[in-house]
């Protein structure tokens, strides 16, 4: 971060695989990864005292498996819906509705809840938080106005011993972005950093970021 001109991390990076991805603030970094592994990373610079906040997530062998693929099309999707709700006027929890309204729906057309209260299983956190000097801003939760920078930041999780079909298990995906309100269209702040499953997998297959520093 500092090499690329920040001046430190917003917060302590959260980096899980596996199962850790299952974890929402996985932090302990002991596991190995494997091939088929997804990985979660969220993480943020903070730069001239403000804190940014963004998670991808990516498949560490380079390519997603059709289940890791499908679910992760579900968050984007969800994230998608939530930040065409990031606009002047909007109430602040417009955007966690409308993610909800996807990963319920499409949770139960796989089949992987039952009944649509069940989302909450694999859906257990708000979507949004306020984003500033601090990476959990305060704020009052009122409709939202110019100016306000929040996050949007859908996920589903599927831990194992779920009850659903174990091709499920240990899929944990997470899609985060720093969302500028305008008093037009959201302007996606971190809108440089691959999201779809296409542009993720184009990038894995580039030299690391490390190597080129290290020449």
């Amino acid at each position: 971060m500092r090499i690329m001109g920040a001046e430190d991390e917003a917060y302590p990076s959260i980096v899980g695989s596996g199962k850790n991805t299952c974890t929402l603030h996985y932090t302990t970094n002991r596991r190995k990864m494997e091939k088929n592994d997804l990985l979660v990373a969220d993480v943020g610079a903070e730069y001239h005292g403000y804190c940014a906040d963004v998670t991808r997530t990516m498949p560490v062998n380079g390519k997603f498996s059709e289940e890791q693929k499908i679910i992760y099309n579900i968050v984007l999707e969800a994230q998608q819906a939530g930040i065409k709700k990031c606009r002047k006027d909007s109430a602040f929890n417009a955007p966690h509705k409308a993610a909800v309204e996807i990963v319920r729906e499409r949770l139960l057309a796989l089949h992987i809840i039952d009944k649509p209260a069940d989302y909450r299983k694999y859906f257990m956190h708000g979507t949004s938080h306020y984003l500033g000097l601090d990476v959990h801003d305060v704020g009052i939760y009122s409709p939202l106005i110019p100016g306000n920078v929040i996050t949007v930041e859908p996920g589903v999780y599927i831990p194992e011993g779920s009850p659903c079909d174990k091709k499920w298990w240990n899929i944990g995906v997470r899609i985060e972005d720093d969302i500028l309100i305008t008093e037009q269209a959201p302007e996606i702040l971190s809108d440089c950093i691959p999201r779809t499953v296409e542009d993720i997998e184009k990038l894995m297959k580039e030299e690391s970021l490390f190597n080129k520093i290290n020449k």
